[in-house]
């Protein structure tokens, strides 16, 4: 079957992530797994994670088993979350009363063994889970690209037309919002949608364009 999403899995078990790669093409997913050596830092974990092309991420709970991180599932998550908080993402299994005590939103938290039992006869229930990740990342796709969709049409507008004061507010206001939805090293959101010197170009006094690069300027301290 074509794949129709990609889908980060982060397990230091290379064994593991074969055997999600083989369960999960069956259901139109394209598995990506991540490189794990001994003493591999956080930042190293996640620069690969940020320059994936993925549409949902699943982090194992227990990474920490083999010894080649310091660090668990939830650190990891907690480290995504702040950098990309609307993307779907959850934590996929079976240490799952480890994980609860450390996680702080037990909705992402999914059972490996009760989605995929070892005879695979509980169909629905596979079905439930896929059908959860598609929503989850089609609602997530959805959101952003309303977004795109209103910045794109007012950047339109105002290189044909000007823009009134409200429809800057809302031009700024919807980039500020697309900044952040992704404050990762690789930003996904295009360029032409964020860049100071289209607005420039569209304000019709340079004081409209340094105070919205200073507010730019002044998000992006803290």
């Amino acid at each position: 079957m074509e794949a129709k999403y990609r889908i980060g899995y982060i397990d230091e078990d290379v064994k593991q992530v074969k055997k999600y790669q083989r369960r999960f093409r069956n259901y139109g997913i394209e598995i990506i797994g991540y490189e794990f050596h001994k003493g591999m830092t956080l930042d190293e974990l996640m620069h690969q994670v940020y320059e994936s092309d993925i549409d949902l991420l699943m982090i194992d709970y227990k990474l920490n088993e083999t010894n080649q991180v310091t660090f668990n599932g939830e650190v990891v998550e907690s480290e995504f979350y702040d950098k990309k908080p609307l993307f779907p993402h959850i934590i996929f299994t079976n240490k799952v009363e480890q994980a609860e005590p450390h996680v702080e939103d037990w909705k992402i938290i999914f059972d490996k063994d009760d989605i995929f039992s070892e005879d695979d006869e509980d169909e629905k229930k596979i079905q439930h889970f896929i059908t959860t990740l598609f929503k989850s990342i089609e609602q997530y796709k959805n959101h952003v690209n309303k977004k795109k969709v209103i910045v794109s049409e007012l950047l339109e507008k105002g290189e044909k037309e000007g823009l009134t004061a409200s429809e800057k507010d809302l031009l700024v206001s919807k980039q500020e919002e697309l900044l952040a939805l992704d404050k990762s090293e690789k930003n996904e959101i295009p360029k032409h949608l964020l860049t100071e010197k289209t607005l420039y170009d569209l304000s019709k006094t340079k004081k409209d364009a340094e105070d919205f690069l200073q507010s730019l300027i002044d998000k992006r301290k803290k």
